[in-house]
């Protein structure tokens, strides 16, 4: 992300970037993201760079940033990562419940799942879960879901949390079974590792076949085919 760029520079100098950056950084303000459900007549702001204006922005979305720049110096103030993690965890969610309009709300419900999932050990489902349902229910189309679905995903695989991973991927498969709409190769690859690893080999057959038809040349595809050779040398 551009925010990880502003590591380097001071807080005046990262914040004038942040918001000329802003329309491209956060691509997905717009027609995807809701209104928020509670918002008063947003007072444009004008912001104005050597002498000229630049694009205006809502008093809540540079009250949101102003937010997103405390979290990045708190972890930037210390090494001990752990010790800041419940300040800037209140900080995210302070942004979600005050300024839900904003796209900033939408990354900060991923920047809370990436947390409970990597900075906690063992990883935090609980709270994870409840953000991702959270998510789902305020901005279903937004698409900061596919950054979620592979934080989300690549925990569930690396501690085998196998019924986690077939909940979160059997839309994927169902979606293009029934829509013939386009899956991502990881998560249909992850599905067809939860059933396999769950013990369903039937349907783990199926979407290992779907993922070498659709993607032969991915590592998906590539390990579904191993595995299609693995369950055939089994059955013998």
């Amino acid at each position: 992300m551009i925010i990880e760029m502003g590591r380097q520079m001071n807080k005046n100098h990262r914040y004038i970037l942040f918001l000329t950056l802003m329309p491209a950084v956060f691509f997905f303000s717009c027609a995807t993201s809701p209104k928020p459900a509670v918002m008063e007549k947003p007072e444009t702001v004008i912001e104005k760079e050597n002498g000229k204006k630049v694009i205006g922005r809502t008093e809540e979305e540079i009250k949101s940033l102003e937010l997103f720049t405390e979290i990045l110096d708190l972890t930037e103030s210390t090494d001990d990562r752990q010790s800041v993690l419940p300040r800037a965890e209140a900080l995210y969610d302070k942004i979600i419940r005050e300024y839900p309009g904003t796209p900033l709300a939408q990354e900060s419900y991923w920047r809370l799942v990436t947390m409970y999932v990597r900075d906690y050990s063992p990883p935090d489902y609980e709270k994870a879960d409840k953000r991702y349902r959270e998510f789902l229910e305020k901005y279903p189309h937004s698409v900061m879901k596919g950054f979620i679905d592979d934080t989300l995903g690549n925990s569930y695989y690396k501690h085998a949390e196998w019924n986690r991973l077939l909940k979160l991927t059997a839309p994927v498969f169902r979606e293009y079974t029934d829509k013939k709409t386009p899956p991502r190769a990881p998560l249909l690859f992850m599905y067809a590792e939860a059933n396999y690893n769950l013990g369903d080999l039937v349907e783990a057959e199926r979407a290992y076949r779907m993922a070498v038809d659709l993607f032969p040349e991915t590592t998906a595809g590539v390990k579904s085919r191993t595995m299609l050779e693995k369950i055939k040398k089994n059955r013998k």
